[in-house]
């Protein structure tokens, strides 16, 4: 079971560093090993969606869902997966349309309702893909009130980041800044707390919108975290802030 688990993450990482070129940075600095602290979902709740899909695909393999979180100010609620043999935690979150404007409502009925997940590793790696190319009015449109309900538009299932856990993160934040890559201007949380974490801006690309013209647009970031020992968790208000690092 871990070796199909560790397999399906290796080609999520493969698929994810591609368009991410930060995360190759990071890797590179890090002689190509490090560990990965936990990957991140986004998703939208709805019958047959939402946490409850991922979290099933993720069952499969071993995790088990070991907190909970809610953020209101953004309609977002979310879970973190735990795995028993120790692979990096999966964190899923997923936007409360129902909670949003009408038309924010409209927009999101666009996405296509999520296929069952395939069993086989490669396919279920495809999976994790992006939906039809959205229209670019309805993305700017829906960005206003949800940068969340725009990148799933633009990028549906497809991974948000992934995170690499260090001993000192600032001293990370100035090894990725001395080697040019864009970073969050500050660290979310003090010294000597529980979690510390930061993180790169935004890769963008070149998105496809309907008619076949592209934009760039920002897809996904890589997180640093450093943890303290014993604390397996995430702190909510630091979470809350890193949802932000897609933004324009």
């Amino acid at each position: 079971m871990s070796q199909d688990a560790t397999r399906l993450l290796d080609l999520l990482w493969e698929r994810y560093a591609a368009e991410v070129p930060y995360a190759r940075t990071f890797a590179t600095l890090s002689n190509g090993r490090f560990r990965n602290d936990h990957i991140a979902l986004r998703s939208l709740a709805r019958p047959g969606g939402g946490i409850a899909l991922f979290a099933d695909v993720f069952a499969r393999f071993g995790w088990t869902p070991a907190g909970r979180y809610t953020f209101p100010d953004t309609h977002l609620s979310a879970i973190y997966l735990a795995h028993p043999e120790g692979l990096p935690r999966v964190f899923i979150s997923e936007l409360h349309a129902e909670r949003l404007s009408p038309e924010a409502q409209r927009l999101l009925a666009a996405l296509p309702v999520d296929p069952p997940a395939p069993t086989e590793i490669p396919a279920l790696a495809d999976w994790f893909s992006a939906p039809p190319a959205p229209e670019e009015a309805a993305l700017l449109a829906l960005e206003r009130e949800s940068q969340y309900g725009a990148w799933l538009l633009a990028f549906g299932r497809k991974v948000n980041h992934f995170t690499g856990t260090v001993d000192d993160v600032e001293a990370w934040q100035r090894r990725m800044l001395e080697a040019g890559v864009p970073m969050k201007s500050e660290i979310e949380g003090a010294p000597g707390s529980a979690l510390r974490q930061t993180a790169t801006r935004a890769a963008p690309v070149p998105l496809t919108l309907r008619g076949g013209q592209t934009r760039p647009w920002p897809y996904a970031y890589f997180e640093i975290a450093q943890r303290a020992p014993g604390f397996d968790g995430f702190l909510g208000p630091q979470a809350r802030a890193l949802f932000d690092m897609t933004k324009r």
